[in-house]
This record gives structure tokens, C-alpha cells and sequence, in this order.
């Protein structure tokens, strides 16, 4: 194999792993205390990445978290936008420790404006924010001990209910999300929604987020947006939502993207890159609405610990790796999470090693596990909330790893 190039293996041949792409496919009462005050440096950090793609300037402007405990850079496989902020407390491309993606989603979780009139409607944006979403709900009804917080989650996956909205997510590689009807019967229309991701850039997708959820609830009356980092600074987001808005982050700032002549794209951004899925059997881990947070344990038997191990959570479902782990890190246990993405990116910056590979969900869409060292000495499980079988036997056989379902 030529580690200096992307790969299709047979899925039948175990997968060499490279620094290269491996190609392995063939209200009332108080929401929380009072947030904690924003802390701003005397001058801002000024910082330089130079990606594939093109040249990122960094300003940070104010914050809680050190930009170098929160996130890094990468470069996108897609002309949309050159650029990826890649965030180290998501367990998403980089692995992250249970403890710090909690202590990350307390601090955010605090920071969320006191007394929102409620119903409050926990709105995670997927891929990526699912699990901070869901963690965030989590948090909310914890801290306040109200039981008018529900969530819900966007979604690229479609299922046999009823639609509530479609927006777009323009810059993406996978621009359209759906979010479906909630299942909660007896739960009046929202008056408060709590939008949630991973960052926000321009204010463009929260805005289309905000405008379809607010036409499916016209009685929604105030919007709050949490992200890990904003960078946002400049862009008038907040006076074009159809609600007045309040934002909360743990990091501020702004980017300034300069792209240079366009990388030799490797192909994957593609015309199924933006594929829906469907799920003919499905679960409500969160697509179809939540009061309580969901817990429940695997269908399958867990794997004995036997020594370091990373948890990697499939597409949308990471909420419940992510729990798992947890626990098992509060048990003693040595544990990492991170998660398979449809984002294309190229090697470089925050990505060291990239494993492509075919989804779970039957969509036709490439799918990727980013910075997943099988040389890393950490037994792999992979978690999915899909049938048996569904799991790329080329991703396993890369990580030698083993599989722990929810499908029921």
C-alpha cells in the first residue's frame, strides 16, 4: 500500500493505517444561577494557521477557556468554505476525555440566560452539536430542576413522522437538516428555544434554524444561542432573528479566511455528499423529542475492559457513547470518546490521520474517523444505533475493533 495516497481496500483485507487518507470503503423558575462573567484579556490573542487551503487569522476577544483547550484548525474538502474549527471538547474529530466534554457542557450550560418563559425547546444541531445538544438539556434540568425543558435534535435521517421544518445549513457539505413533529403528547408549543453547535461563524445557520422553527411555533417569544466558540464578532446575526436573541459562549472572536489557489479535492464532495438518509426502524434517542434525558444501556453485551479504550460513536448517536464512557471513566476506567463524521477534510492541522470508510446509515454518503491511532495501544469499540451488520467490517478490521449496539 502507497501511504503517501488514498486507498480502497477489499473489505475483506485488514486496513494499514497511515498519515495519509485510507480510503476503507470498496419557565418559572430559574434556568441556572446567574451565568459566570465573560473574562476578557487586556489585548486580544492574535494567532496564524497556515492549512492546505488557504491562511486562517485568529482573534480572540474574550473568553473562559484558552482557545488552545477548546479547538483547533483543519482544512475543508469543500470550496463551500476552506476551513473546519475543529473542537477538542466535542468527541467528535478529536478524541476528548468524559470528564472534560461534562466540565465544558457545565460551564456553557451556566452561562444560558436565567427565568426563559417555558416550555424551553433544547434544539442540538447534527451532525456535531447531538451530543452537546443533548448534554446541554441534560445540564438545564439539573441546574434548575424545571421539568419544561425538552429537546430535540436536527437531523439528516428520514423517518416515517411527521416533518415540524427543513432549514440549510449553507456553507456545509451536507446542507439540508430536517427536525421532526415531537413525540410528546400533552406538551404545549415552546416559548423559548436554546439553539445549540459546536460554533458559530457568521450567524447564517442559526439564523435559517431560528426563522423555520419560529414559523412551525409562531408563539416562541425569546431565542437563546450556546455554542463552545463564537465568532461571530462583526456579523449583525443577532438583529436579523425573528425573536430577540441572547448568545453565550465559552470563547469569542473572530476568523479572517484567506483562501489561496484550491486544493486538488479528493473527490468526496460529491452529489451524495448531502444525501438523506432513512430509517425505516428507528429509536428515539432524541429525533422525535425528549422530556427526561434518555438513559439506557446497550442491546448488546459490553466488551470487558482490558486497558486504555476509545469510544466511538456513529453518525448522529453519540450521546449515549458518550454517557457510557462516562461512566466507565468514573469506574476508573482510562477512556476517550470521538465519533465518525461525513465532514471531508484534508490531512494537516488538526487532522493526523483519517479513515474513510462507508455509512452505517445506507445513505451512499463517505463517512471519516479523524485522529483514531490504532498504534495508540486504546481497544476500540464502535457504538451504533443502527442493525446489526451496518458497521463497515473495513473500519473494523482497521481498528481491530469491537461492536456495542442500541438497536432494539
Amino acid at each position: 500500500m502507497n501511504l503517501n495516497r488514498s486507498t480502497t481496500p477489499s473489505r475483506a483485507t485488514p486496513i494499514a493505517f497511515a498519515t495519509e487518507a485510507v480510503d476503507l470503503r470498496h419557565a418559572g423558575a430559574s434556568m441556572s444561577a446567574a451565568p459566570k462573567p465573560i473574562l476578557f484579556a487586556d489585548a486580544p490573542e492574535m494567532r496564524s494557521f497556515r492549512l492546505s487551503t488557504g491562511a486562517l487569522e485568529v482573534t480572540v476577544l474574550g473568553g473562559t477557556w484558552p482557545l488552545d483547550e477548546l479547538c483547533d484548525f483543519a482544512a475543508r474538502d469543500n470550496p463551500k468554505r476552506g476551513f473546519l474549527v475543529v473542537s477538542k471538547v466535542l468527541g467528535r474529530h478529536l478524541p476528548a476525555r468524559p470528564r472534560t466534554m461534562r466540565r465544558s457542557v457545565k460551564d456553557l450550560a451556566e452561562r444560558i440566560p436565567v427565568d426563559l418563559p417555558g416550555p424551553v425547546m433544547v434544539v442540538g444541531l447534527a451532525e456535531t452539536a447531538v451530543c452537546l445538544g443533548q448534554s446541554i438539556h441534560e445540564e438545564l434540568r439539573l441546574q434548575s430542576g424545571r421539568e419544561d425543558v425538552f429537546f430535540t435534535h436536527s437531523t439528516r435521517q428520514r423517518l416515517d413522522r411527521p416533518l415540524l421544518c427543513r432549514f440549510e445549513e449553507p456553507h456545509s457539505h451536507a446542507s439540508a437538516h430536517l427536525i421532526y413533529e415531537p413525540d410528546l403528547p400533552g406538551m404545549p408549543p415552546p416559548r423559548s428555544l436554546v439553539l445549540v453547535d459546536d460554533e458559530i461563524s457568521t450567524g447564517t445557520t442559526i439564523r435559517n434554524l431560528a426563522d423555520a422553527l419560529v414559523d412551525a411555533w409562531p408563539g416562541i417569544e425569546t431565542i437563546a444561542v450556546a455554542v463552545l466558540t463564537d465568532w461571530s464578532s462583526g456579523f449583525a446575526w443577532h438583529a436579523a432573528m425573528p425573536r430577540p436573541t441572547t448568545s453565550c459562549s465559552l470563547l469569542r472572536g473572530r476568523l479572517e479566511w484567506r483562501p489561496e489557489a484550491a486544493a486538488k479535492s479528493s473527490g468526496a464532495l460529491v452529489a451524495t455528499t448531502g444525501s438523506l438518509g432513512r430509517m425505516p426502524r428507528h429509536d428515539n434517542f432524541g429525533r422525535l423529542g425528549l422530556s427526561d434525558t434518555v438513559h439506557r444501556p446497550p442491546t448488546t453485551d459490553v466488551p470487558t475492559v482490558t486497558g486504555p479504550l476509545r469510544i466511538v460513536g456513529t453518525g448522529e448517536f453519540t450521546y449515549l457513547p458518550f454517557r457510557l464512557a462516562e461512566a466507565l471513566e468514573q469506574d476508573g476506567h482510562d477512556v476517550v470518546v470521538q465519533a465518525t463524521s461525513r465532514s471531508p477534510a484534508h490531512l494537516g492541522g488538526a487532522m493526523s490521520t483519517k479513515l474513510r470508510f462507508e455509512d452505517n446509515y445506507d445513505t451512499g454518503v463517505p463517512n471519516y474517523l479523524y485522529n483514531a491511532d490504532p498504534a495508540d495501544g486504546r481497544t476500540t469499540w464502535i457504538a451504533h444505533e443502527t442493525d446489526t451488520g451496518t458497521i463497515d467490517d473495513a473500519l473494523v478490521q482497521a481498528l481491530d475493533a469491537q461492536i456495542v449496539g442500541w438497536a432494539s
